[in-house]
């Protein structure tokens, strides 16, 4: 090969090994209806994390998914998402697995019992409280489906279902920490304050 050829294919495989190894933020969004509103909150790619096997969160080890989605200040809401913790270990390949969430007391949603899913931990505020606004309450109920959860990514979309007939599908796709953006060669330093 030629030396000019060298000095311009060089630079293209530095390049194209940097973009692979630094890898992706969270991709995805909430879309649907919400208080009768058609809705499209892109998700928080910063905030939204998977955290594999052993990680703590407020306390609890596990394995987590952290979502957070921007509603743009519709009906009051500053943050909206939840926070999955799955079975140590959890992996999902080949065909998609769908867990059923159902309303507990009107106050929270619950996963199918032994299931991929061990919590379902809301992540919702308005500029007054947090938790689920009183404008729509807890869902009547939903799903989540996970089509992919490996030790690179973790991928899926869960749905709520509204008492007024209305529904939100939020899609994710979050890549561990090894593997998001700014994180070269796995150097990750976890930065979450564990006593929120």
């Amino acid at each position: 090969m030629p030396l000019h050829s060298l000095r311009v294919v060089i630079p293209i495989l530095v390049s194209a090994l940097l973009t692979t190894a630094c890898g992706t933020e969270a991709t995805g969004e909430c879309q649907g209806t919400h208080l009768g509103a058609t809705v499209k909150w892109p998700i928080d790619g910063e905030m939204s994390r998977w955290n594999r096997d052993g990680y703590s969160r407020n306390g609890v080890r596990g394995t987590w998914i952290d979502l957070s989605y921007d509603p743009k200040g519709a009906a009051g809401l500053v943050r909206f998402g939840v926070d999955i913790r799955l079975v140590d270990g959890a992996v999902v390949g080949g065909s998609p697995v769908t867990v059923a969430l159902s309303n507990e007391d009107a106050q929270r949603l619950v996963p199918a019992a032994d299931s991929l899913v061990v919590d379902w931990l809301v992540n919702v505020a308005t500029r007054s409280t947090t938790g689920f606004p009183e404008t729509t309450g807890v869902p009547v109920g939903g799903s989540v489906t996970f089509d992919a959860v490996n030790e690179d990514f973790a991928a899926g979309r869960y749905v709520y279902h509204y008492r007024d007939g209305s529904e939100l599908t939020c899609t994710f796709n979050v890549p561990s920490p090894e593997h998001a953006a700014g994180f070269l060669g796995g150097d990750y330093e976890d930065d979450d304050d564990d006593d929120d």
